[in-house]
């Protein structure tokens, strides 16, 4: 459920926010009233990667958890699309038959970290995928021409003409596929993902503050050929890009005696024209800034504003693979995305287990402007835990 009051404002303002703070308050020094043990701020929120580093000699160990679900409407651009808009329009020259009403992804990533110096960590995240979808078909509205019917300016539209051909109908069956269900359906996938890797690297550090750089890379351990009935699934559920990626980010955090507040700049740079399978996704921005209060010594409260700009994916499928559904065209992937964030985070201060970190934060929509047709944003739920030694 999206929220609707002052979408656009709200992560923009607290991106601003924590940057003014940090700026004002860089020479305060942070915790002197506080014991020097582990602090549960010294963190970022739990959905946000790449954010802190670790003293020479230290390893960390965690283990990272996302939950992502979508259901409801189905939105092109940012508004609802009705069932007819989506047949007509969906899939491009052919008509839409089925449109999903729910997607879950489950993302398990092992987070190793060691500092062979104080200026650079080094850092390897494997991680494992599912996908679940389910789908229900789509429902003409009565009356309608179908595919010999007018487009939205009056005159018959030529594709619609050349697709109305039998033969053109039993070639579209043969090469791409179809889904052979009259009604609902669920189908699913799983399987390893990629692995990132790279190092973390200090540009500046001082009382209250840190700047770091982390230039990461993600290597393509990840499947793209998973199939259904013979045929390649929607892109979305490959478990895996395909392509050598990188993802640098540069992150700033300060700290204030109990507040802290950080801002991160993300990106995913596609490295290569095409995977295995013939194409390849879009590249990603991402900003974000949060902010947090620490309720005591082991717990720790945010708030954060996130904003990302995906593209679409490039290429086609290289094999037999449907145009029945909005998932199966590769240009309804990608768009601009507003989200809130809220999270806890908690640490061990003391004792045989000091150190131990969980952290939990879930991310609200607010506000979505998606490339064609997709299925409307419920939110993505985080939970990691890490232990320092």
């Amino acid at each position: 459920m999206k929220i609707s009051i002052s979408r656009r404002r709200i992560p923009a303002l607290g991106l601003c926010l924590a940057v003014g703070v940090a700026w004002a308050s860089g020479q305060a020094i942070a915790d002197s009233d506080l014991s020097t043990g582990p602090l549960p701020d010294t963190h970022a929120p739990a959905g946000v990667m790449f954010d802190h580093m670790h003293k020479a000699g230290e390893w960390m160990v965690g283990l990272r958890y996302a939950h992502t679900s979508e259901s409801g409407d189905i939105l092109h651009g940012g508004s609802k699309a009705s069932d007819q808009i989506i047949i007509d329009r969906g899939c491009g020259s052919h008509n839409c038959s089925m449109v999903p009403t729910s997607m879950s992804m489950n993302m398990y990533m092992l987070d190793i970290m060691y500092a062979p110096t104080d200026w650079m960590t080094l850092m390897v995240m494997p991680m494992y995928m599912s996908h679940d979808m389910k789908m229900r078909s789509l429902k003409p509205t009565a009356g309608h021409m179908g595919h010999g019917g007018m487009d939205h300016g009056g005159s018959m539209r030529h594709s619609d003409s050349v697709d109305m051909s039998m033969d053109s109908e039993m070639d579209e069956m043969m090469s791409h596929g179809t889904h052979a269900h009259s009604g609902g359906h669920a189908h699913g996938t799983e399987g390893w993902g990629d692995t990132i890797f790279g190092p973390e690297l200090r540009l500046a550090e001082g009382p209250g503050y840190h700047l770091q750089f982390s230039p990461m890379f993600s290597a393509p351990t990840g499947s793209v050929n998973k199939k259904m009935g013979g045929t390649f699934t929607h892109y979305m559920m490959q478990p895996g890009s395909g392509t050598w990626d990188f993802l640098p980010s540069i992150t700033y955090t300060g700290r204030a005696d109990r507040l802290a507040w950080g801002a991160q700049v993300l990106g995913v740079v596609r490295m290569e024209g095409e995977n295995d399978s013939g194409y390849r996704l879009g590249d990603v921005l991402q900003v974000t800034g949060w902010g947090s209060y620490r309720l005591a010594n082991w717990i720790s409260a945010s708030v954060r504003g996130l904003y990302t700009e995906q593209g679409k994916i490039g290429g086609h499928y290289n094999g037999p693979h449907n145009h029945s559904s909005p998932p199966d065209l590769q240009y309804n992937y990608g768009g601009t995305f507003w989200d809130i964030g809220f999270g806890i985070n908690t640490v061990v201060p003391s004792g045989p287990l000091a150190g131990l970190r969980l952290s939990a934060e879930w991310l609200q929509p607010v506000d979505e402007n998606v490339n064609g047709f997709q299925l409307e944003r419920n939110g993505t739920l985080w939970a990691n835990t890490t232990i320092s030694f």
